[in-house]
């Protein structure tokens, strides 16, 4: 909770997801020690974009050290992301199509972002900071392909609390 109070002041891309090891799900990872305890949902909230910014700068910190340009904020990528991480967190189900919601490519079309070329997707949940999940998504080669793929220009991330866990979502794309 300490970090998360300090941060106050046409062709689709393999999918990626990560979660908690009780989900039971194959190639899922947990956070060390557990799922931690975050702030009350309407602090989260205020939180939410400072949170969406962290994961975009060290989005950003990683592709320089592998030699990638950084992405840029996109607003309509910032929208399909904190949708569907909204859509994951009321179904209490992680999936990059939930039952009766679109596609991944019409999710991001129809909140804005037209004329892509490449879009990827990745998803967490259960970490309790920025750096948790970037960590990660680092440390697993599908959502490190996603965050290293040098051709993928614009990011929109989405954090979502519910039930005392973090969702999140990385929305990458190229027009």
């Amino acid at each position: 909770m300490n970090r998360l109070l300090a941060l106050l002041p046409c062709l689709v891309l393999g999918l990626a997801v990560l979660a908690p090891a009780t989900a039971g799900a194959v190639g899922t990872t947990a956070p060390a020690g557990g799922t931690e305890a975050v702030p009350a949902r309407a602090a989260a909230r205020q939180l939410q974009p400072a949170l969406e910014e962290r994961v975009l700068e060290l989005t950003n910190e990683q592709r320089a050290a592998h030699g990638c340009r950084a992405l840029k904020a996109s607003k309509p990528l910032r929208r399909a992301a904190r949708r569907h991480t909204t859509a994951m967190a009321d179904a209490g189900q992680m999936s990059h199509q939930l039952p009766g919601e679109d596609r991944f490519s019409t999710r991001i079309t129809r909140a804005g972002y037209r004329g892509w070329s490449l879009v990827a997707e990745n998803i967490a949940r259960g970490f309790s900071s920025p750096e948790a999940v970037m960590s990660a998504w680092m440390n697993s080669p599908s959502h490190r392909k996603n965050i290293l793929n040098c051709r993928l220009r614009e990011l929109g991330v989405g954090v979502v609390l519910r039930d005392d866990q973090l969702w999140w979502t990385q929305d990458f794309g190229v027009r």
